[in-house]
């Protein structure tokens, strides 16, 4: 119901319905600094990934051993790559990558629980 209002139990001014005075929302140029501030941390991930994907291919056309040599079981290294390394490479990106954008969001977006952890944390 747009523009609807609640009385508080006080008796005192109304606010809107759904939002209380106690609640704290982040500035939009806070908002923007946490988006672009992400943005390069998955441009530089994507780029890591990238990288690496490339890697395979070529280091088999330019090294005979990366194709022709044998591993555990007979398995070039070319095949243990793609076979296993590249799924265990992965998954560690995908961990680094996550625990990196939640840190960055954390750190640059504010919230009350946040704010209120922080007051109790300071000593007087």
């Amino acid at each position: 119901m747009p523009g609807a209002t609640s009385t508080r139990s006080d008796g005192e001014s109304p606010e809107p319905l759904g939002y209380e005075l106690t609640d704290e929302y982040d500035m939009p140029a806070e908002v923007d600094a946490t988006f672009r501030t992400l943005r390069r941390v998955a441009f530089g991930y994507f780029t890591v990934f990238l990288v690496v994907v490339a890697a395979v291919p070529v280091l088999t056309l330019a090294l005979d051993w990366w194709s022709q040599g044998r591993l555990i079981g007979g398995m070039s290294p070319s095949f243990a790559m793609a076979a296993f390394g590249l799924y265990v490479f992965f998954f560690v990106l995908a961990i680094a990558a996550a625990t990196l954008a939640n840190a960055v969001e954390d750190r640059m977006l504010g919230g009350p629980e946040r704010d209120q952890h922080e007051q109790r944390s300071t000593p007087l």
